[in-house]
């Protein structure tokens, strides 16, 4: 993560949109925050966090609207937060999307870590950040937008089955309820939306895979210029791009970073991980990929992977998933 967080400045639109009703100096208000209002249309370009969290402080002040997060989440487009929009929208179901929405939100905001977490009947979107210098507001926009991108992708009907919200009750329940057409639990020990598992593995009739990977990987080389300085972002970028062609060794990866591989180790180990568990991780990503895509037969995926057969490819494919490839494959058909 860089060392002071930053968010992507064009998500910052769907703010200036959401204020825009209730005549707000837009420009005054970027000026008092200490940002520039041009860079919202500039691509890639980033915002400190603790700026755009006071931005979305005076806002409140401005506007005199608590809920003012709830009109900020349903402005913003797919179109501002990057590949991950067009990735996301091109997924093949909500989950995948939600998936993919999880793994690039560094993207997004860099201290932004959610998770997505599959039950028997159930799909929780838990809001996880690594520094807490996060408002109010914020909170109800990320869970906003959230949800509008679901109603994007799939039905404008669509609503989650719960969402809970640590902040306290602000005075206008009827607000959120109206929002996200669900029961709203206050003073909650996480951010979080609660949907059916059954909705969210349903097929959507816009959902294209070869798009979804193709913006993964302007995702992927996106987020390894946001910190240098962090080795593993570099070395899954390697990963994602050399796997694909057959197995890679970490003489290759360490080739490539110009470095040495017990540099490389030692980098990593600084890190906090290690190669083999981002090689595990990148292989993951990738295997089910291809097990969706059909494209491939289980023995020429093991090929791609590095596995020496494709009985160990099954092995690891189950400890990732929890299924056997034939049965994720036909899981995921239409």
């Amino acid at each position: 993560m860089l060392f002071e967080p930053t968010t992507l400045a064009a998500t910052a639109s769907a703010l200036l949109e959401a204020i825009e009703p209730y005549g707000c100096d837009a420009d005054e208000l970027f000026r008092r925050a200490g940002l520039d209002k041009r860079a919202v249309i500039v691509p890639g370009a980033r915002y400190p966090l603790s700026s755009v969290n006071h931005l979305w402080q005076l806002a409140r002040e401005a506007t005199g609207d608590p809920c003012i997060g709830l009109f900020v989440g349903r402005s913003l487009r797919p179109a501002a937060l990057h590949a991950l929009g067009f990735a996301w929208l091109a997924s093949p179901d909500l989950l995948q999307g939600l998936q993919r929405m999880a793994r690039y939100a560094r993207i997004v905001n860099s201290a932004l870590k959610p998770e997505i977490l599959v039950t028997e009947n159930q799909v929780h979107v838990v809001r996880e950040v690594e520094s807490e210098i996060i408002s109010d507001e914020a909170v109800d926009g990320f869970l906003a937008a959230v949800v509008g991108m679901c109603r994007t992708m799939s039905t404008p009907a669509f609503a989650p089955e719960l969402v809970t919200i640590r902040h306290a009750d602000n005075g206008h329940i009827e607000q959120y309820i109206d929002y996200f057409r669900c029961p709203i639990l206050f003073n909650a020990d996480k951010d979080t939306l609660q949907l059916s598992l059954t909705a969210a593995k349903a097929p959507l009739p816009a959902g294209n895979l070869d798009l979804a990977h193709a913006n993964d990987q302007v995702a992927e080389r996106y987020l390894a210029t946001l910190d240098s300085s962090l080795v593993q972002d570099r070395v899954r970028k390697i990963l994602l791009d050399l796997l694909p062609s057959g197995s890679v060794s970490q003489n290759e990866v360490a080739d490539q970073l110009h470095k040495s591989v017990s540099s490389l180790q030692r980098q990593l180990k600084h890190e906090g991980v290690s190669y083999r568990e981002i090689l595990e991780d990148t292989r993951r990503v990738l295997a089910t990929r291809f097990v969706q895509e059909e494209r491939y037969s289980l023995t020429q995926i093991a090929y791609l992977l590095g596995f020496s057969d494709q009985a160990n490819f099954s092995r690891a494919f189950k400890r990732w998933t929890g299924k056997t490839p034939t049965g994720f494959r036909a899981e995921s058909r239409p």
